[in-house]
C-alpha cells in the first residue's frame, strides 16, 4: 500500500502505510515526540571481531598497503609533505570492515496489557511500538516484542496489521504477576548487557529485574475531560527519567485506533426471529445506545448499537407492555428501559425489563384539553429522562412533561432530541403561530437561550442529527425543510442551505465523516441507497440488499439504520464506513 505523508514522518511511512491515510497522519505527531524522548539506539561494536569484509571508512592508523591512493601520490610529487604527514599521524587508510555476526543483537519491547493499560494509554504503546521497531531497524539490529502477561509465547518480529491488532486486543483485568515477570527476566537473563529491553506499561513496573539493559516506557492516563493525554516517563539506564505529556489524537481517531484501524472487520449476518421483526420507524434512544422500534405483535424491539464492527453485541431483546395495552413511547434512561401507554384518560409510565415490569406511574390530566394521545397505526413516539423528569411525546406528536401527579403539554412537535440536560425540538408551525427551534429543562428552570429563527421555512419535516466539533451547544445539529426540496440544516457555524434533486428524499441529517461539514441523509431514487451529501460532497453509502423501508440517523453518534422490504436491519457507521450490525430475518417466531 502506497501512503502519501508529508516529508517530517517520511522516516516512519514503512509502519505507517499500514494505516488509512487518516489514521497515519494522526499519529505522526504522536510518533515525532514519543521518539523525540526515547532516542536514538546506539549499539557498541568492538574492533578486531569478525571475519574481514571489505572496508567500511577512513581511519587515521593502519597497514600502509591500505593507505589512501591519494596518500601515495602525494609521496611522488612532494615527498617531504609526505613523511612530515607520516611524522604527525596525518595519513588517511581505509578502515577495514569487519561486522558483528547477524542475530547478535536484538531489540525487545515488553507490553503490559493490564487494566491500567486500557483506552488512552493503549494508544502509547501502539506508537511505542512503532518507535522502537524504527528505532531498532536505523541501528541495523533485530526487534522482537511480546505482551508482558504471556512470557510463554513467542516474540513478534513485525509490525503488520495482524500484529497492531494483536497488541490493542491483548487487553486482561489482572496485572503482570510475580511469575510472569519472573519468567520474563529468565528470558532476558542470557542476552548480552548491549541488548537494548524495553518495558512499556504501567508505573508500577519500574522496578523490575529485567538486567541493566533494560529500559522502562511507563504510560498512564492523564485524568482530564478537558483534554486527550497520557503522561509518559522514559527511564534508561543511568540516565535521569524524561517525563513528557503525550498529546492524543482527535477522539474519533482515537476510537477507530483502539477498534478498528484497519477498517477490517465485517461482522456476520446474525438472525432475527419472525416476531421481533420491526415494523415502525426507527428510533435511537436518548443516548444513542439503543435503537428501537415497535413489532408486529406490538411489542418494542430494543436493538444494542455497537462501537465497532469487532463488538459482539447482545442479542436483540423484546419488550411487552401489560396486556390490553399499546405503547405510544419508548425510550431508555441508563439500563432501564420506559414504555408510556395511555388509556381511558390517563397516562402509564412503566419500567423494567422483559421479565418483569414495574408501574412507576398512573398520572390523570388535571388540565382542561386533550389528554395523551396513544396515536394509531404502528409508529413509534420517543420518550427522554432530563435530570430525573420524564418526557413523551403522545400519538398526536405533542411533547408532555409528566411526573407522579401531573402532566402537561410543552409544545406540538416536529422532531425532538434528548441532550445531557436539555431537551431540543422543532415546534410544528400552527395558526398565529410560526415554526420555531427551541430548548425544554424540567419545569424550564433555565435561563432564556437565544434560537435562531425559522422564519421562511415550511418545518413539516425536521430531524436531528450527530454533530461532533460543529454542533450547537443546545441544538446539536438539526435540519429543517424549508420546501419540498429545499432544507436548511442549523449548527454551529450558522445555517446551511442544502437543495437536492427531485425524487429523492431526506431521512436524517448527521456530519461529514470525520470532517466538519453538515449534510442531509438523503434516500435515493433507486430506493436501496443512502448518501449523505453536502454542498460540494457526497458519501453513498452501500447498497442494500433490497429496498429500503426506513430510515434514520443518530443525533450521538455517526451511526445510521435503516430497515429493507425483506425484513433486513442493518446499523452502519458512517465515520469507521462499515457495518456495524446486520440482523437478517430467520428463525421460528
Amino acid at each position: 500500500m502506497t501512503v502519501e505523508l508529508p516529508r517530517p514522518l517520511a522516516p516512519w511511512r514503512p509502519w505507517l502505510a499500514i494505516f488509512p491515510r487518516d489514521l497515519a497522519l494522526s499519529l505522526g505527531p504522536v510518533l515525532q515526540r514519543l521518539s523525540f524522548a526515547v532516542g536514538p539506539l546506539r549499539m557498541e561494536r568492538a574492533d578486531g571481531v569478525g571475519d574481514p569484509d571489505g572496508f567500511d571508512g577512513l581511519a587515521r592508523r593502519g597497514p600502509y598497503e591500505r593507505l589512501l591512493p591519494s596518500e601515495w601520490l602525494l609521496a611522488d610529487e612532494a615527498p617531504e609533505e609526505f613523511l612530515r604527514r607520516a611524522a604527525g599521524g596525518e595519513h588517511t587508510f581505509l578502515h577495514l570492515a569487519r561486522p558483528v555476526p547477524g542475530g547478535s543483537h536484538l531489540c525487545v519491547a515488553l507490553f503490559d496489557a493490564g487494566p491500567g493499560q486500557l483506552g488512552s494509554p493503549r494508544i502509547a504503546q501502539l506508537a511505542a511500538l512503532i518507535v522502537l521497531a524504527r528505532r531498532a531497524e536505523a541501528a541495523g539490529v533485530r526487534f522482537g516484542w511480546g505482551i508482558l502477561q504471556e512470557p510463554d509465547e513467542p516474540l513478534l518480529t513485525a509490525v503488520t496489521p495482524a500484529s497492531v491488532l494483536r497488541l490493542l486486543q491483548s487487553r486482561t483485568p489482572h496485572e503482570a504477576t510475580d511469575a510472569q515477570i519472573e519468567a520474563w527476566h529468565e528470558r532476558l537473563d542470557g542476552w548480552r548487557e548491549r541488548d537494548d529491553a524495553w518495558i512499556v506499561g504501567a508505573r508500577r513496573l519500574g522496578g523490575l529485574p529485567m538486567g541493566r539493559s533494560a529500559s522502562h516506557l511507563q504510560v498512564w492516563d492523564v485524568l482530564d475531560p478537558r483534554v486527550r493525554r497520557v503522561g509518559v516517563t522514559v527511564i534508561r539506564g543511568s540516565l535521569p527519567p524524561r517525563e513528557i505529556a503525550l498529546d492524543l489524537p482527535e477522539e474519533d481517531a482515537c476510537v477507530r485506533l483502539l477498534r478498528d484501524p484497519f477498517n477490517a472487520a465485517a461482522p456476520p449476518p446474525r438472525s432475527l426471529t419472525e416476531d421481533l421483526a420491526p415494523v415502525s420507524n426507527l428510533l435511537f434512544t436518548g443516548t444513542g445506545s439503543r435503537l428501537l422500534a415497535r413489532t408486529a405483535s406490538g411489542a418494542i424491539l430494543a436493538v444494542f448499537v455497537p462501537n465497532s464492527p469487532r463488538m459482539i453485541p447482545p442479542e436483540p431483546r423484546a419488550y411487552v407492555p401489560s396486556p390490553g395495552e399499546r405503547v405510544t413511547a419508548a425510550g431508555f434512561a441508563g439500563r432501564s428501559i420506559f414504555l408510556v401507554t395511555a388509556r381511558d384518560g390517563s397516562v402509564n409510565v412503566y419500567k423494567g425489563a422483559r421479565d418483569r415490569r414495574t408501574v412507576l406511574d398512573s398520572v390523570h390530566d388535571p388540565y382542561e384539553g386533550p389528554p395523551f394521545q396513544p396515536g394509531e397505526g404502528t409508529r413509534l413516539r420517543p420518550c427522554f429522562q432530563i435530570r430525573g423528569g420524564m418526557f413523551a411525546v403522545d400519538g398526536q406528536d405533542t411533547l408532555f412533561e409528566l411526573s407522579a401527579d401531573q402532566s402537561f403539554p410543552v409544545a406540538s412537535v416536529v422532531a425532538v432530541a434528548a441532550y445531557s440536560e436539555h431537551l431540543a425540538f422543532v415546534r410544528s408551525p400552527s395558526p398565529g403561530e410560526p415554526p420555531a427551534l427551541s430548548i425544554r429543562t424540567r419545569k424550564s428552570d433555565s435561563a432564556p437561550v437565544p434560537m435562531p429563527s425559522l422564519e421562511g421555512l415550511d418545518a413539516r419535516e425536521a430531524f436531528f442529527g450527530y454533530g461532533g466539533s460543529i454542533a450547537d451547544r443546545w441544538t446539536g445539529l438539526a435540519a429543517v425543510r424549508q420546501d419540498e426540496r429545499r432544507w436548511r440544516i442549523f449548527h454551529q457555524g450558522g445555517p446551511t442551505g442544502l437543495a437536492f434533486a427531485e425524487g429523492v428524499r431526506a431521512v436524517g441529517v448527521a456530519r461529514r465523516p470525520r470532517g466538519s461539514a453538515p449534510g442531509l441523509l438523503l434516500l435515493d431514487d433507486d430506493r436501496r441507497t443512502l448518501v449523505l451529501a453536502g454542498t460540494s460532497w457526497s458519501l453513498r453509502l452501500p447498497a442494500a440488499s433490497s429496498e429500503i423501508v426506513e430510515a434514520a440517523a443518530s443525533h450521538r453518534a455517526p451511526v445510521v439504520a435503516y430497515t429493507t422490504a425483506a425484513g433486513e436491519l442493518v446499523l452502519y457507521s458512517l465515520d469507521q464506513e462499515r457495518v456495524l450490525t446486520r440482523l437478517v430475518p430467520g428463525g421460528p417466531a
